[in-house]
């Protein structure tokens, strides 16, 4: 059997998808990319995974430079795994899974990648905005840092021009769940935020390539409804609410702009978590599990997945470090 890999192709490929075959979707694929990454280390230790040592196995963990710890903690199980098959399997030169003994937060933390910035502060988040000519843009970027984002981005795209209010800084959020059912909830905003969604709701055109467009048209025109964030009228055949689409695209051109390539909808959001975390810890002084479940509430985050988020960017370390406290 040949052992060489084409892009990016499984190593000892039959014995890897004899492994893969009775795997449930949801876990096939995480399960397959982990062991497509592992082809490139494989074939240059000519061995295949299943025979790794503890020391192959974290060269293979830099090597796939997970961003957080859940995803390290993925890749790690999916080797432990694979490896542990092998043993049931009598393909394992010995009995031994290296990674049945180092299992362990610490241990994960090693290998996650933090060199490549994905958390921004607010002051970070206000010079990116106050770069934005179009108010349909900048507002995007403070929805999300604010909280609101639903499924599809249906929080931000339902916002109604009659939902703004100069007497209250409350605004109701409508969620569509993909089950087709509408989720209602209320929180208040900030001023700036308020502000910036009037500005967007009162904009009849919007300014290519953040007013700095060569073309014949360097503005198009927006549709006319009753919603805030709205689509320019060129090729558009829908006229009512926008798709999820209106928002990838110009969060896409922002990173760009901004010459930030993790400016991501999740980022701007996690962003927003450690910044409303922060202001908690100011206040009381102590950032714990009451703290973790408020800003999960604020930001629509379910308790269950309170402990990953933790893990991942939620603590007071990350608090601190992203906002240079001691």
């Amino acid at each position: 059997m040949s052992n060489k890999i084409y892009d990016n192709e499984l190593y000892n490929k039959e014995q890897k998808e004899r492994y893969l075959k009775g795997f449930p979707i949801n876990t096939y694929g995480v399960n397959k990319r982990v062991l497509k990454r592992a082809s490139y280390i494989e074939e240059q230790l000519n061995k295949d995974l299943y025979d790794f040592n503890l020391r192959e196995i974290e060269q293979l963990l830099s090597f796939l430079a997970p961003k957080t710890m859940t995803s390290c903690h993925s890749s790690v199980v999916a080797i432990q795994s694979y490896i542990r098959w092998a043993i049931q399997e009598d393909l394992r030169k010995d009995n031994i899974n290296p990674l049945d003994a180092v299992m362990g937060e610490s241990y994960y933390m090693k290998f996650v990648d933090t060199s490549i910035k994905s958390l921004f502060t607010d002051i970070e988040i206000e010079r990116i905005t106050d770069r934005l000519v179009n108010s349909q843009d900048s507002a995007i970027i403070q929805c999300l840092f604010e909280g609101i984002k639903g499924t599809g981005y249906s929080e931000i795209l339902n916002i109604l021009k009659s939902d703004l209010s100069r007497e209250s800084n409350i605004i109701e959020l409508r969620d569509e769940l993909n089950s087709g059912s509408m989720v209602r909830r209320k929180i208040e905003i900030s001023d700036n935020l308020m502000d910036m969604l009037f500005d967007a709701a009162n904009e009849t055109t919007y300014q290519k390539n953040n007013g700095d467009s060569m073309a014949k048209a360097p503005e198009s025109e927006l549709v006319e409804n009753e919603y805030v964030f709205r689509s320019s009228i060129l090729n558009i055949k829908e006229y009512g609410r926008a798709s999820s689409h209106l928002i990838l695209r110009r969060l896409k051109a922002i990173s760009k702009l901004a010459g930030q390539p993790q400016l991501t909808a999740t980022n701007i959001q996690k962003s927003g978590m450690i910044k409303f975390g922060y202001d908690l810890y100011k206040e009381r002084g102590v950032f714990d599990t009451e703290e973790i479940r408020e800003v999960c509430s604020r930001f629509d985050i379910k308790i269950n997945s309170s402990f990953r988020v933790r893990r991942d960017f939620l603590n007071i370390n990350t608090i601190k470090s992203v906002y240079n406290e001691e």
